[in-house]
């Protein structure tokens, strides 16, 4: 399968399926995997910077590589994607278990379909 260099695929996938996007994978030092259990589309994000917010979005954004490992290791499953903006070259997740904001400016992205 062939392995697309667009973060349309990623920008179509949140648009019309939003709650099937789910978080996959922290490789550091610059990249994030997440997958679409709807189309079975797995999207990687080589990203620039990686920021966290707790609480309001006015309190002071940090390095957040070390915040989002903790949390990808302790529930997974409570990370979804809150939104993909491919003109800003930027996605942003949302933990509901410590609500946490984290938000990555994206340098390149890449989509292909997984093996089901």
């Amino acid at each position: 399968m062939p392995t697309f260099k667009s973060g349309a695929f990623a920008q179509q996938c949140f648009s019309v399926h939003p709650l099937s996007l789910s978080f996959k994978a922290l490789l550091l030092p610059d990249r994030l995997s997440v997958a679409c259990t709807n189309c079975h589309m797995r999207h990687r994000f080589t990203f620039r910077s990686l920021t966290t917010r707790e609480g309001e979005e006015s309190a002071a954004a940090k390095d957040a590589a070390g915040d989002l490992a903790k949390c990808a290791a302790a529930h997974p499953a409570e990370l979804r994607v809150s939104l993909v903006d491919v003109m800003q070259d930027a996605v942003k997740f949302r933990c509901h278990a410590c609500r946490r904001t984290y938000s990555i400016d994206v340098s390149a992205c890449e989509t292909y379909q997984k093996e089901v």
